[in-house]
């Protein structure tokens, strides 16, 4: 029996759409960026159950390499696309404690040279050991000049990847003279723009948005992180020490909540004037009382503010910034994004927003239908960070 014409038309129409959309996605760069996103999303979206990078590509070329930045020996790994020609690149690095060898770090990487862009993880020594130095700003400076030296990089397509407190470093260090003008790109999720705001929401645990205050409750790995780089800068050791034991290495739940055990009678007496400035400033919770604060730390404490600080040099930024900001992030408030995305109206620059943790691990409690709404947002910020550099 034959079949009816009518349904030959249909197969013919659905073979050549298909023919089309493989060209489409062969040819045109929204075609491309659209098949990339698809090798990336997954690794972005917290628990996700699907896995397409390692079936459609091909596996990367991983060295572990090193190389000098001052006196530090960086060790980082280079992950390269198995593919013929010269590649985008960036340097990647996800925050404070997360080193090359982690499975987040390791399934971006991942994902993202298999989709063609070439991705260097350095060790970052001090944001290893738990600290935010301008030191950790030259070390991925000097992770980008070594990207830039090596072979099959394209060198016009070099950017930075950076979460949280290295999303901030990677900013400053696009700022800095000596990479500015080579810097393509640089992806940013959840930064903070200016330290002495993360410090109001750390101290008084709230955030302020649109006119409204609202109650943040931070990470305790944040309080005290940001407590004891302001507390190292004093200059006198036992108030370092008494400090150090109060507002640093307390269980968590006192870091959480901000509410410190008093200091004994003993203790006081021996804080300098210094000291005692600092422990009032770290233990205020009154909004009132934040900016004085803040206009009266001693030198060595302004020049951390100032140094650690997009918002001081947020001139000089001369690459394309994508920012990502989680709405739920519990380690530095989504304001802080919101902050930066504002200071950049200028500038070229993309923003959005989610209540997706991007690349974390996270339970996701949110409805089925407001989860595919924040999995459109994040497919769509990748593909606009890939249509532009792939």
């Amino acid at each position: 029996m034959k079949k009816p014409r009518s349904a030959g038309k249909l197969k013919n129409k659905i073979i050549w759409a298909l023919v089309i959309l493989i060209v489409a996605v062969i040819i045109t760069p929204w075609g491309r960026a659209f098949y990339k996103t698809l090798i990336i999303l997954p690794e972005f979206i917290p628990n996700s159950p699907i896995k397409t990078a390692n079936f459609l590509t091909k596996k990367p070329i991983i060295k572990e390499v090193q190389f000098q930045s001052y006196e530090r020996t960086i060790d980082a790994d280079l992950w390269m696309p198995k593919t013929p020609g010269k590649h985008p690149a960036a340097v990647l690095h996800l925050g404070v404690d997360i080193d090359r060898k982690d499975e987040r770090a390791q399934k971006l990487a991942n994902a993202f040279s298999r989709s063609g862009i070439a991705i260097l993880v350095p060790n970052i020594p001090s944001l290893s050991s738990r600290r935010i130095l301008k030191e950790g700003k030259e070390d991925l400076i000097s992770s980008f000049q070594y990207l830039n030296s090596q072979a099959g990089i394209k060198q016009n397509g070099i950017g930075f990847v950076g979460f949280c407190a290295s999303g901030t470093l990677v900013l400053l260090a696009a700022q800095d003279p000596r990479i500015s003008d080579h810097t393509q790109f640089v992806v940013t999720i959840n930064p903070y723009f200016d330290l002495s705001s993360l410090y109001k929401s750390l101290t008084t645990r709230q955030i302020e948005d649109n006119g409204h205050t609202f109650t943040w409750q931070p990470d305790p790995k944040t309080v005290e992180i940001y407590n004891r780089e302001t507390i190292n800068l004093l200059g006198n050791k036992g108030d370092i020490e008494i400090l150090q034991k109060y507002l640093v290495s307390p269980d968590s739940e006192l870091l959480k909540s901000g509410n410190f055990q008093p200091l004994s009678e003993k203790e006081i007496n021996t804080f300098s004037k210094e000291g005692r400035f600092t422990y009032d400033l770290l233990t205020n919770k009154d909004p009132n009382k934040v900016s004085y604060y803040l206009e009266n730390v001693n030198t060595g404490q302004k020049n951390f503010l100032k140094d650690t600080s997009p918002s001081t040099n947020i001139g000089n930024l001369k690459a394309k910034i994508y920012i990502l900001s989680d709405k739920n992030n519990i380690y530095i408030p989504y304001t802080e994004a919101e902050a930066l995305h504002l200071a950049l109206a200028n500038k070229d620059h993309s923003f959005s927003e989610t209540k997706l943790i991007p690349a974390g691990n996270l339970a996701n409690n949110l409805p089925l239908k407001e989860s595919l709404v924040e999995f459109l947002k994040i497919y769509k910020f990748i593909w606009s960070i890939l249509s532009q550099i792939s």
